[in-house]
């Protein structure tokens, strides 16, 4: 699983790990293993069912870890000597349709579970604001800064007191923000820039660019990035005023993580097409559209005869190079077609989905046998329309049928499935 590892051990301080829908561990970052080992007793390893299954800790770990399967996320908090770890479990998904895995992710308490600590009335005191121990504000009803901490203060250029926070965020979540900001509770996640290189900046915190009044960036500093941040609101009073506590939450890191991971699970390493499971969503959701448009989606099977040949006789470097020789040609005539997608189904079959009529994509299939060197291709059309077809299944095999028949009557050919 050294895939997985460099994905995950590419973050420095992550306490994660990744198990799949049948509960097996597929890959732990050495700090959520260290961790583990000392608050659950854990020994983390992969390819083996976990967590164990031995205390009640492990039961409540287990019950997490089955909601987000189902597309829930879960948290249990764990207390060790004074100290309190949040595990969150999270639905690593492909898409809105389905789940793939879980991430499990050990983290500190989080800014919204600590913020209850904080004094109920706050004089407008900075000492007493500094003590609160992560990135925090004071806004009043309005989102305008009454007061910021240090935390928050050293990875900010610009002056937040008197300034809105909606300044600070993407315009498409502002609603979002005064929804919270009425309730005087809540959490939303957005975007924020990030400065990488400002002053007394820390590598995980965040940092807006606000100085409207320089309108431009040190020479010393770089955006390289947007930071991912949740915002946790809860109620406070400052001085006598019914006021809102925010605290920013950075959850750049973990979600970086979350979009590599369903990344590997949807790509085809080798070519960096969509995989099987990844183009199934694809011809799932094409189909949905098709459907409720009327319009024409069609999928072409297209298969390498000679590639076993290739590979036996030439070994699996150069097979590689041709097959990614063949992507690249196949690319550049599909990207000329629309919406069209290309994907790699196994070892020696491609599928494009098309949105155009089957004849249409047979000849788009024949351009791709034309320009294709090295390789003997043969393919089989389907269009869900005049087919019919209603699952990913149903469309899958009337266009396996059609290669088939291509395959039957010779090969190096393409031949369109008869409607049903």
């Amino acid at each position: 699983m050294t895939v997985w590892g460099g994905v995950l051990d590419s973050c420095p301080g992550l306490l994660c790990c990744v198990i799949n829908l049948k509960g097996k561990l597929l890959h732990a970052t050495n700090g959520y293993k260290a961790v583990a080992a000392r608050l659950f007793g854990h020994k983390c390893e992969e390819g083996r069912n976990y967590p164990p299954l031995i205390t009640e800790l492990d039961m409540g770990i287990h019950e997490a870890l089955t909601a987000a399967c189902l597309g829930d996320t879960n948290a249990i908090e764990i207390s060790e000597g004074g100290k309190i770890w949040e595990l969150t479990a999270s639905p690593l998904r492909i898409d809105a349709q389905g789940v793939a895995g879980v991430v499990l992710r050990i983290a500190s308490e989080s800014p919204a579970k600590s913020s209850p600590n904080v004094p109920h009335v706050i004089r407008s005191n900075p000492e007493i604001l500094n003590s609160v121990p992560f990135r925090a504000g004071v806004v009043n009803s309005e989102g305008v800064f009454l007061a910021v901490n240090r935390f928050l203060a050293s990875c900010v250029r610009a002056e937040l007191v008197g300034r809105n926070i909606v300044e600070l965020v993407s315009p498409e979540i502002s609603s979002e923000i005064t929804h919270i900001l009425l309730k005087r509770a809540g959490s939303v996640e957005c975007t924020m820039p990030d400065i990488s290189a400002a002053e007394n900046f820390y590598p995980f915190d965040i940092s807006p660019y606000l100085d409207e009044e320089l309108n431009e960036i040190p020479g010393d500093a770089e955006i390289d990035a947007s930071r991912r941040v949740i915002l946790h609101a809860s109620p406070i009073d400052w001085n006598g005023e019914q006021s809102v506590m925010l605290t920013f939450e950075d959850v750049t890191d973990f979600r970086k993580t979350h979009d590599q991971l369903r990344r590997l699970l949807t790509v085809d390493t080798s070519t960096g097409l969509l995989n099987r499971r990844g183009m199934e969503h694809m011809i799932h959701r094409g189909i949905h559209g098709a459907i409720q448009s009327g319009e024409h989606l069609s999928l072409a099977v297209i298969r390498a005869e000679n590639y076993r040949i290739i590979l036996d006789s030439r070994g699996y470097m150069a097979a590689g190079r041709i097959i990614r020789g063949f992507v690249r040609t196949a690319q550049r005539l599909v990207a000329g077609r629309g919406k069209s997608v290309l994907g790699r189904w196994s070892e020696d079959e491609f599928v494009v989905m098309a949105h155009c009529s089957g004849a249409s994509a047979v000849v788009l299939a024949n351009e791709i046998r034309g320009k294709s060197k090295d390789i003997v291709l043969s393919a089989g059309v389907a269009d869900v329309t005049d087919g019919g077809y209603m699952s990913v299944s149903e469309f899958v095999g009337a266009a396996y049928s059609a290669l088939n028949e291509a395959i039957d009557s010779g090969g190096n050919t393409t031949v369109l499935a008869r409607n049903t």
